[in-house]
C-alpha cells in the first residue's frame, strides 16, 4: 500500500512537472536559418482583410488573445467600424503581441460569428506598425496586381539553349530574381542553360549589342544614351518600378541638406560623366544655386572608404545596398533621394533588363523564355525575401549576410510597387526622361522611346 501511495505521489509529481513544461512544447522554435520574413505585399495578397486600426481592449490569455480594434480604414475587404480579431498572443508562441492603444495594420481572415482571425505567415507577423511607409506599401500591394500578370504557364524554348546574362555591378540584391530562377529550376524548365556573368571593363550595353552576351542589366539613363549613340539596345523589363537611388555624403564631413550643397563637392563618378553631370547639375539648378561638382572617376571602388579618407565628398548610391550597408555600419549619412525631387529629375527605371534588337528579331522565343523565368524569380523574391536572400548567399557566400537579408526585405516592396505586374514599363516615363536629357544637354535630340523598351515578353503578354 505504501509502495502504491509512493508511486501515485511520484506520478502526480511528474504530471505536475509536465503540466508546467507543456507550454514549452508549443513555444516558438527559431529555425536554423532564422524565421521566414514575408513582405507586406505578400501578406496583403494572402489576407482576406487588411485594416488599419487601434486596439481598444484585449481579452484572453497569452496563448490566445482577442483584440477589439477601432478601425480607421479597411485597406482590403470591408466590415464594421469596430471589430474583434482573435489569434494574438506571446511572441514566444510565434504569435503577434497586442496591447491597448497599439495602432497597426492588421492582416486577417474571417472567423465565426462575424469576427476575424489574425493571419500569421511566419513569426509574429499578423500586424505591422501603422507608419506612413507601411501604409503606403499596403496600399501599393492592394492596387498592384500579380507580379506575373496572372500567368500560370510560362514560355520555354523548343531546344536546349545556352545564354549569358551580364550584370551591371558585383552580385547584389538587385539581382535576386536571377539567382532565385537559377536555384529553383525556372531556367531549366524554360529549357535554358543560363550563365550569370559579372560586370567587366566594357559597358554592358556594348557587350549585349555585340552579341557576346544575350542579355544584360543596365539603366534607363544608360539605354537612352546608348540608343542616341546608335546602339540597338532594348529594355525588356524594369527590375525596380521607381528610382531608389540618391546622392550621399558623410554628414559629419560634408553636410548635404539641399541640392545647393552639392556645389563644389568632389563627386565619385562611376564612369558615365555626361549622364551623371546632367543629373547633378539639374538638381543644383532646381535648388536655385549655380555651379557644379568636381568629377573624380572611382570605377568599381567602394565609395564609403574613399569618403572616410577624404578622397571624395559625395557619390551616387542605390539605397537598398549602400544606404542600408552604411546604416548597419553606423555611418551618419546625408542623403538626397531622387524620388524626392521629381520636379528636378523625373522618375525613371533603374536598373533594367536589356537585350538587342537582333535577339528580339531572330530569337524572340529565347527572349520570352528567359524573361518569363526571370519574372518568376522576382515574384518569389517579392513573396519570400528571406528565402531569396539565402539563395543569393549560397551563390555568393562572401557577401555580407546581414546586409543581403535586410536589403532583400526592403526591396520586396520596391520591385513591383503599385504596378500591375513586375517588370512593366510605361511610355510616359521613358518620354519624360528623354525630354529631360535633351533639356539638360546630355542628348542632342530625343530618342524614339517606343523602340527603347517593350513589355511584349513579360508573363501574360500577348504572344
Amino acid at each position: 500500500m505504501k509502495r502504491f501511495a509512493f508511486l501515485l505521489t511520484a506520478l502526480c509529481f511528474v504530471g505536475l512537472l509536465l503540466a508546467f513544461e507543456m507550454p514549452s512544447v508549443h513555444a516558438c522554435t527559431q529555425p536554423a536559418d532564422g524565421h521566414p520574413v514575408y513582405s507586406i505585399a505578400h501578406r496583403v495578397r494572402q489576407s482576406a482583410v487588411v485594416l488599419e486600426g487601434t486596439v481598444s481592449a484585449v481579452e484572453g490569455q497569452n496563448s490566445y488573445q482577442v483584440a477589439t480594434v477601432a478601425v480607421a480604414q479597411y485597406l482590403k475587404g470591408e466590415g464594421a467600424p469596430t471589430v474583434k480579431i482573435g489569434g494574438f498572443g506571446s511572441a514566444a508562441l510565434c504569435l503577434s503581441e497586442v496591447s491597448v492603444g497599439q495602432r497597426a495594420v492588421f492582416f486577417a481572415e474571417p472567423a465565426e460569428g462575424g469576427t476575424l482571425r489574425a493571419r500569421h505567415f511566419g513569426f509574429a507577423d499578423a500586424l505591422v506598425p501603422a507608419t506612413p511607409e507601411t501604409l503606403a506599401a499596403a496600399r501599393a500591394a492592394v492596387t498592384g496586381g500579380d507580379p506575373l500578370g496572372g500567368a500560370t504557364q510560362f514560355a520555354r524554348t523548343a531546344t536546349p539553349t545556352d545564354i549569358t546574362i551580364m550584370l551591371d555591378w558585383t552580385p547584389n540584391t538587385n539581382h535576386l530574381g536571377l539567382y532565385v530562377a537559377q536555384a529553383k529550376g525556372y531556367y531549366a524548365e524554360a529549357n535554358l542553360n543560363v550563365t550569370i556573368q559579372p560586370a567587366g571593363d566594357i559597358a554592358v550595353d556594348q557587350v549585349v549589342t555585340s552579341g557576346a552576351a544575350q542579355f544584360g542589366i543596365s539603366y534607363q539613363e544608360g539605354v537612352t544614351y546608348s540608343r542616341a549613340a546608335g546602339l540597338p539596345v532594348v529594355s525588356i523589363a524594369a527590375i525596380i518600378q521607381h528610382n531608389t537611388s540618391g546622392f550621399v555624403t558623410l554628414s559629419a564631413k560634408k553636410p548635404l541638406k539641399t541640392p545647393a550643397d552639392l556645389v563644389g563637392l568632389r563627386y565619385g563618378s562611376y564612369g558615365s560623366p555626361i549622364i551623371e553631370r546632367a543629373v547633378l547639375d539639374a538638381l543644383i539648378a532646381c535648388g536655385g544655386a549655380s555651379g557644379t561638382v568636381e568629377m573624380q572617376d572611382i570605377g568599381f571602388l567602394e565609395p564609403f572608404p574613399l569618403m572616410e579618407r577624404d578622397q571624395i565628398d559625395v557619390t551616387w548610391i542605390f539605397y537598398a545596398w549602400d544606404g542600408i550597408r552604411a546604416q548597419q555600419r553606423g555611418l551618419a549619412l546625408d542623403l538626397l533621394m531622387l524620388k524626392d525631387y521629381p520636379e528636378c529629375v523625373p522618375d525613371y527605371y533603374t536598373p533594367v533588363f536589356i537585350t538587342s534588337e537582333r535577339m528580339i528579331a531572330e530569337q524572340p522565343e529565347v527572349v520570352r523564355a528567359f524573361l518569363q523565368a526571370t519574372a518568376r524569380g522576382y515574384a518569389d523574391a517579392i513573396a519570400k525575401p528571406s528565402e531569396a536572400a539565402r539563395i543569393l548567399l549560397e551563390a555568393h557566400p562572401d557577401l555580407d549576410a546581414d546586409l543581403v537579408r535586410a536589403s532583400a526585405i526592403w526591396l520586396a516592396e520596391q520591385f513591383q510597387a503599385e504596378a500591375p505586374q513586375w517588370g512593366i514599363q510605361r511610355a510616359e516615363v521613358w518620354e519624360a526622361f528623354t525630354d529631360f536629357m535633351v533639356k539638360a544637354g546630355a542628348l542632342e535630340a530625343p530618342i524614339e522611346s517606343a523602340k527603347a523598351f517593350t513589355n511584349d515578353f513579360l508573363p501574360g503578354a500577348a504572344q
